[in-house]
C-alpha cells in the first residue's frame, strides 16, 4: 500500500507507526545502498535506488507515497508521484519558496489525488488539547501566547546549506509558526530578530506574529544548541480565564527519552496536570491521512492552503530578520 522515499530518521519513524497499524510497506527508495538494505530487512519490503524505477514497477501496488527525503528534493519527489497517480504525503516544508508551494497547490486543484504536508504538531495530543481549550473557550480572550523550541543540528550535511534546508526557520521554527497560523488564522503583521550560522543561516530566531483577531504570539527557536542541552519544547497560551502550558523535555535529543506536560491554571482552582494519554502524534498523523485516502475524504486539518500561510509566514519572518523592519501584510 505505501511506499516510502528516503531512509533517515523520520522515514523509520514513520515505518514503524505503518507497521503498528498494520499497514504494508512495499519498498523503499534511497541513493544509499547501505541504508536502504538496512530498512529493507528490518521492515521486509522490497529496495530500490531509484524513486522513479520503484514506483514503475509496483505502480499497482502502491496507493500511497510517503516522501522523506531532504527538503531540497520534496517539489520533484511530488511531482514524480503525482505523475503515477499515487496520494501522497510528504514531510514538512512543503517548499522553502512560496512560488513553488503556489505551482504544487495548483496541480492538486485538478487531481483527486490528496498532498497532506506532515505538519504533525497539528496532531500532538498536548497541542491538540490546547487547540480543544482555545476553541471551547476555556481559557477565555486570548491576550498572550508564546513558544519555544530549541534542538541540536541533525548529523545531515544538508542541514547546513540553508539553500537546501531553509535553514533552522524552515526546519524547525516552522513547527511553532505553522501552528501558530493554524490556531490564530490570518496574519496582520510580524517582526523577527536572530543570529545567522556561519553558513548564513536563520538558525536562532526570535519572532513576534500579530494575528487579524488581535491574538499577539512570541516564539523562540534555536537550530543548533549545545551538543547536551536537552530538545525543548514550550507552548503557554494565556487567557482571561485560564492559561495552559506544554512543556516538553527530552534527554539530549528526541530519541533519548523525554519528560513532558500539560498543565491548566484557572484562578481560585487547583491546578490541573491533564492527562492525553501516550498515543504517538506521528502515528496518528499517518493514521488520519490513510483513513482520508480510504474514505475519500480530503485532508482538511493540513489543508494546503493553511500550509501556504503557514510557509508565507514564515517567509516574511525571513524578510523581517534581513531587513530589520516590520513585515506588514
Amino acid at each position: 500500500m505505501v511506499a516510502i522515499i528516503g531512509g533517515g530518521f523520520i522515514s523509520n519513524i514513520h515505518a514503524a507507526c505503518y507497521k503498528n497499524l498494520g499497514v504494508k510497506i512495499e519498498a523503499i527508495a534511497d541513493i544509499s545502498g547501505e541504508v536502504r538494505e538496512a530498512f529493507s530487512s528490518k521492515y521486509n519490503c522490497k529496495a530500490y535506488e531509484s524513486a522513479k524505477k520503484m514506483l514503475e514497477e509496483l505502480n499497482e501496488k502502491i496507493e500511497i507515497v510517503d516522501i522523506c527525503a531532504p527538503t531540497f528534493l520534496h517539489e520533484e519527489m511530488i511531482d514524480l508521484a503525482l505523475q503515477y497517480n499515487k496520494h501522497i504525503i510528504c514531510e514538512k516544508p512543503l517548499s522553502i519558496h512560496l512560488n513553488k508551494v503556489d505551482e504544487i497547490i495548483a496541480k492538486f486543484k485538478n487531481s483527486d489525488k490528496y498532498l497532506m504536508i506532515a505538519q504533525v504538531i497539528r496532531f500532538w495530543p498536548e497541542y491538540v488539547k490546547i487547540k480543544e481549550w482555545i476553541d471551547n473557550g476555556v481559557l477565555g480572550n486570548i491576550k498572550l501566547v508564546s513558544a519555544k523550541r530549541l534542538a541540536q543540528h541533525p548529523k545531515s550535511k544538508w542541514f547546513y546549506d540553508p539553500t537546501k534546508s531553509g535553514g533552522g526557520i524552515f526546519e524547525l521554527h516552522i513547527h511553532d509558526t505553522d501552528f501558530l497560523c493554524y490556531l490564530f488564522g490570518d496574519v496582520k503583521e510580524v517582526y523577527a530578530n536572530g543570529s545567522q550560522d556561519e553558513n548564513k543561516s536563520w538558525d536562532f530566531v526570535n519572532s513576534s506574529i500579530k494575528f487579524k483577531n488581535g491574538v499577539s504570539a512570541v516564539a523562540q527557536g534555536a537550530f543548533g544548541i549545545t551538543d547536551n542541552y536537552p530538545f525543548t519544547a514550550n507552548f503557554k497560551v494565556i487567557g482571561d480565564k485560564g492559561t495552559a502550558e506544554f512543556n516538553l523535555s527530552a534527554g539530549v535529543n528526541l530519541d533519548s527519552g523525554s519528560t513532558n506536560s500539560l498543565t491548566l491554571y484557572r484562578n481560585g482552582e487547583e491546578p490541573i496536570i491533564e492527562n492525553v494519554g501516550n498515543r504517538d502524534a506521528y502515528e496518528i498523523e499517518l493514521e488520519y491521512f490513510i483513513d482520508c485516502v480510504k474514505n475519500k475524504k480530503y485532508p482538511e486539518v493540513v489543508n494546503l492552503e493553511s500550509i501556504r500561510k503557514s510557509i508565507e509566514t514564515t517567509a516574511n519572518l525571513i524578510k523581517s530578520l534581513e531587513t530589520g523592519n516590520v513585515i506588514k501584510y
